[in-house]
């Protein structure tokens, strides 16, 4: 009987560390935005309400771009979409750090930067069972997982840190940086 795969079988496949990688990023990169983004809307207004929304607004694009871009993974070379994924994302977020754009502005940029996740995730997804297969594939899947999970935890506390030390726009920046994907 064949010996069982093992986390560390999986990870020692370089196409799939570079995956894993391109999901740490990218996951803690877009909790510092929304969290960042949030606290910022919540100084500048003092408005629970206001900071809940730009909250939200973190979130609702899934739905959206889940339904309407989700399926470009698809019909595109997974690598490509999520490269071009990931560098509109960081555009969006680096006109956030410009000085004096309006809050309003903020959060729709949070929303179209947002709305690119979907398709990152959906070319992921559907790349995963090309680097990995049977065993390996499962105990990958659950990693990434894991890992999307830990990194969302992670990710906004790490992101009030930030902004509590380093301040908003400084906290973008760090974003903005984390967008140089390197599984892709």
């Amino acid at each position: 009987m064949p010996p069982r795969a093992t986390f560390r079988d999986v990870f020692a496949v370089r196409e799939f560390r570079f995956l894993w990688s391109s999901v740490v990023l990218s996951t803690v990169g877009d909790r510092l935005a929304l969290v960042a983004l949030t606290l910022l809307v919540y100084d500048r207004t003092g408005s629970p309400l206001l900071a809940a929304m730009v909250y939200a607004a973190g979130y609702l694009p899934w739905v959206i771009g889940g339904l309407f871009l989700a399926g470009v993974a698809d019909r595109r070379p997974r690598r490509s979409v999520m490269v071009f994924c990931d560098a509109i994302r960081a555009v969006l977020v680096a006109v956030m750090v410009l000085p004096h754009v309006p809050i309003g502005a903020l959060v729709a940029l949070l929303f179209a930067a947002t709305m690119f996740a979907p398709p990152f995730e959906s070319a992921k997804a559907s790349i995963t069972p090309d680097i990995l297969s049977g065993e390996l594939y499962v105990l990958g899947t659950a990693a990434l997982q894991t890992t999307l999970l830990v990194g969302q935890v992670a990710g906004a506390a790490g992101a009030g840190f930030a902004v509590q030390y380093l301040g908003v726009r400084l906290s973008l920046v760090i974003d903005v940086s984390r967008s140089c994907c390197p599984a892709c």
